[in-house]
């Protein structure tokens, strides 16, 4: 069991995106990211806490933030100024919500562009974008639409959720990227965040992933769980 909970927190992108976060809990957030089962995969912290991040984690943890987040509707100047600022600060990972209403609505243009662009200066600076698609909100037919404009735009990996809506990740949401970056050929990965709190759940999208992608395939570089609360379980 040691084994699998110890896999499981290399995959982990501790997050803590909460109203209440200040500079000293997000500073001792971060020095909980360095565990007895090794270190996580990734922090991931709202923009304005990159820096404390950046001072506090060891180098070979990821550093993750959320821009549009999390309603996938700023302006897009915000956006493009608040990734370039993350970067700066010292993030190499970051979130992108989709822009999910005006996909919805059929801008599916828009939501190529926007992406494409957020991902254009991410990988200009070495950074690897995470595309959140907030499935929950998403009928199948519409996540499909989704990852596969996400993937055409330069996604590095496609991601299920903020968290901030009542539907996270579900096996259903799962099956559906997976399908996608499979049918893609491209290297993305994947990262199943919202309401994944439990070692059980946890495992589930492991083996989804899988039987889908193949097990060599199965590594932090294409494999994440956006979590918190899943470090506490896997540490019990």
């Amino acid at each position: 069991m040691s084994a699998i909970k110890q896999q499981i927190v290399g995959f982990v992108d501790f997050t803590t995106l909460n109203d209440t976060d200040t500079t000293e809990s997000v500073r001792e957030f971060c020095k909980r990211a360095v565990t007895p089962l090794g270190n996580v995969a990734a922090v991931c912290v709202y923009p304005q806490f990159v820096s404390v991040a950046k001072e506090t984690i060891p180098a070979t943890i990821g550093l993750a933030t959320v821009v549009n987040f999390p309603s996938g509707a700023e302006e897009d100047e915000a956006i493009f100024a608040e990734t370039r600022q993350a970067l700066k600060d010292g993030a190499n990972e970051i979130d992108l919500v989709f822009p999910y209403g005006r996909f919805q609505k059929g801008d599916t243009q828009y939501a190529h562009e926007l992406t494409e662009k957020v991902g254009n200066i991410c990988h200009e600076a070495g950074a690897k974008m995470k595309v959140i698609l907030e499935t929950g909100a998403l009928s199948a037919e519409e996540t499909h639409a989704a990852a596969k404009i996400a993937i055409a735009a330069g996604a590095d990996f496609l991601k299920t959720s903020t968290g901030k809506i009542k539907v996270g990740a579900t096996p259903e949401a799962a099956a559906i990227l997976l399908a996608e970056i499979k049918a893609s050929g491209k290297p993305v990965g994947i990262k199943l965040s919202g309401g994944v709190r439990e070692l059980a759940a946890a495992q589930g999208y492991v083996q989804q992933a899988v039987d889908v992608m193949g097990a060599d395939w199965l590594k932090a570089e294409n494999f994440r769980i956006g979590a918190s609360g899943l470090l506490e379980a896997l540490l019990k």
